[in-house]
């Protein structure tokens, strides 16, 4: 069993108050984006949890989770781009069930081969072996889905997955926010140069979407939500974030 040393983690709880999930109970916060905010996850993108997401998924009855990572990406990186392979990433997204902000079940997500040619294996959901930053350790069994990138596939129990490259969600003016908190602003390239300090966000009624264009990688998995309910049929709260991991030698 390889074990895995946590790296990014980002906690976003259901807010069916903003249309995520229907019926699965309310929290106070949703906490989501966080792309590179800080200089080693800047030196290494693949480590980057950049959005996590939930939200009904097309069908009734089932949910979509995301987990955005490595962005963003210019449309001429894209290619090249690539998830962390199975001897250096684990990607999870984690689930809290019962209220009490540890992990009831997890889905657990490696690659293999190089860029353009990389395959997907998804474990989940199941039970951890351990909760918390100590359990990141990769789940033995049958895997979910597995298949090739930028594909979506279809899994047992309806589990699908999609892994690849799409337009990066998130909307904001990120010029402006760098000059507004110049401290949180990259270290290297065009952004990390704003000389002038600014208060205010640029638009008058249409906001600036800096990163339109740009790309990150994600993983989408979409299931029945029944599947993460604490005893498989009875709606109730869910708490759901992701993280990335490095492997350790045992």
């Amino acid at each position: 069993m390889k074990t895995w040393i946590a790296r990014r983690e980002r906690l976003v709880p259901l807010l069916a108050a903003i249309g995520l999930v229907a019926g699965l109970g309310t929290a106070g916060v949703v906490l989501a984006s966080d792309h590179q905010d800080t200089p080693e996850v800047e030196l290494s993108p693949r480590y980057d949890v950049n959005d996590v997401y939930a939200f009904p998924a097309q069908r009734d009855g089932r949910i979509a989770l995301v987990l955005g990572t490595s962005s963003p990406l210019t449309p001429a990186a894209t290619p090249s781009a690539m998830f962390g392979t199975k001897d250096q990433e684990l990607y999870q997204i984690k689930v809290d069930n019962d209220g009490d902000a540890r992990e009831d079940l997890v889905f657990q997500v490696t690659f293999t081969g190089p860029a353009g040619h990389q395959r997907v294996t998804l474990r989940g959901p199941y039970k951890p072996n351990v909760v918390g930053a100590a359990g990141n350790t990769l789940l033995a069994g049958k895997p979910t889905v597995s298949g090739a990138v930028d594909q979506i596939l279809d899994g047992s129990n309806g589990v699908r997955l999609y892994a690849g490259p799409r337009d990066d969600p998130f909307f904001i003016d990120l010029e402006r926010f760098f000059r507004i908190l110049p401290d949180r602003r990259p270290s290297t390239g065009p952004l990390s140069k704003q000389p002038i300090p600014a208060s205010s966000f640029r638009g008058k009624g249409e906001a600036v979407d800096f990163v339109h264009g740009f790309n990150d990688l994600a993983i989408v998995v979409e299931l029945p939500t029944s599947m993460l309910y604490a005893d498989g049929k009875t709606p109730g709260k869910l708490g759901v974030w992701g993280t990335t991991s490095r492997a350790r030698a045992n």
